[in-house]
């Protein structure tokens, strides 16, 4: 099946489930963002992490006679991450519309395929496991992290993010950026979420919709408000009851009333079809009230200053969860970005303007030959 607006034929992915096994960068000496407060408190001693990752592997599908007169330079891999309450289907347009590229698309912990990690007491042996996971921002960064290596995804490859996605790879990105990993010690400016790991250069990052502003300040304040007494009032309620309000039609509407810019009527369908199907997605409440706190309680912002490495931005000229002057903000932060605004979309770009969005990367990642 092909859709007009990607220019491209779908892909078809292979699904590969992963064992990650990784240090629990709590248990290394951060701290966590609660999971029903504001307020944070130490991870009571879990040291390793492990999930089993779903992930779809979209094998590049260049022409032979493209392939023999490609420019010299190493083929470059892709490792997409998606936002919150989405899972690897919300990447799939973006996909379609980069057939060259072999791509790498996993659904984060809690959603989609992807079950909840699990955490393991130091020096238990075999699979037993201590109970679940907190899902902080530092453990989704510490679980990009663990999928790279499994994939032997490394400096000639190139992290892309989409909205909580753009968080998590900043946060990752600035983990593993080579000044980040010459400090004996976390800088005093660094945010607390971020914990040192074993340097990684990527060629690239690449920033779809990035979260540039703290959404609870200034014009993104009341619809951020709104939002947050919805997940919080989640919480107070029976288990029965908080999925019902979570997967609630009305709750869907709403963010399609919201997010949709484009009045093309096969789009609109479309991502109400997409929100209907995978809006739901996530494990179980808990899991999804956490990972609601690590995406709004951070911004790629807070890691601009640490990212060292080439960086693409690509934000929607209508975007509601960012500014204009918060994503000019952030380019300015950033010593090694550039970006291209993609005109009549907003935070939804991914499913309006996928293959604006993926030209765009592609120009990107010809500037890192």
């Amino acid at each position: 099946m092909s859709r007009t607006w990607t220019e491209h034929p779908a892909r078809t992915g292979i699904r590969r489930d992963v064992p990650l096994d990784f240090a629990s960068p709590e248990a290394a000496g951060g701290s966590r963002t609660g999971t029903g407060s504001d307020s944070q408190t130490d991870d009571d001693g879990a040291a390793r992490l492990s999930t089993s990752a779903a992930v779809w592997h979209y094998p590049a599908q260049t022409p032979a006679a493209t392939a023999a007169t490609a420019a010299p330079g190493p083929a470059r891999r892709l490792l997409l991450i998606h936002g919150f309450r989405g899972d690897h289907h919300g990447m799939a347009l973006i996909v379609d519309a980069l057939p060259e590229f072999e791509v790498f698309v996993p659904d984060l912990p809690g959603f989609g395929a992807t079950p909840p990690l699990q955490r393991r007491p130091a020096g238990a042996v075999g699979p037993a496991a201590h109970g679940p996971a907190v899902h902080t921002l530092a453990t989704y960064a510490a679980c990009v992290e663990a999928l790279a290596a499994a994939l032997e995804l490394g400096p000639s490859d190139v992290l892309v993010g989409h909205s909580f996605g753009s968080i998590v790879v900043a946060a990752h990105a600035a983990q593993t950026s080579p000044a980040a990993d010459a400090a004996p010690t976390r800088p005093a400016q660094a945010d607390p979420a971020v914990q040192i790991l074993p340097a990684r250069r990527w060629a690239g990052l690449a920033l779809f919709a990035p979260i540039s502003d703290d959404i609870f300040t200034g014009s993104l304040l009341p619809g951020a408000a709104a939002v947050d007494l919805y997940y919080r009032s989640s919480q107070w309620l029976p288990h029965r009851w908080a999925q019902a309000l979570l997967r609630s039609p009305l709750a869907q509407a709403v963010t399609n009333a919201s997010m949709i810019v484009t009045r093309e009527p096969e789009q609109v369908a479309y991502i109400r079809d997409q929100h209907r199907q995978h809006f739901s997605g996530y494990a179980d409440p808990q899991t999804l009230l956490q990972a609601y706190w690590a995406s709004s309680r951070h911004t790629v912002t807070e890691f601009a200053q640490q990212l060292d490495l080439p960086v693409l931005l690509v934000p929607g000229a209508k975007d509601q969860l960012s500014t204009p002057a918060g994503q000019r903000r952030l380019r300015r932060t950033l010593p090694q970005a550039r970006s291209e605004v993609l005109r009549d979309t907003g935070h939804l770009l991914h499913y309006e303007k996928p293959a604006q969005a993926a030209r765009a990367l592609r120009r990107f990642v010809a500037t890192l030959d």
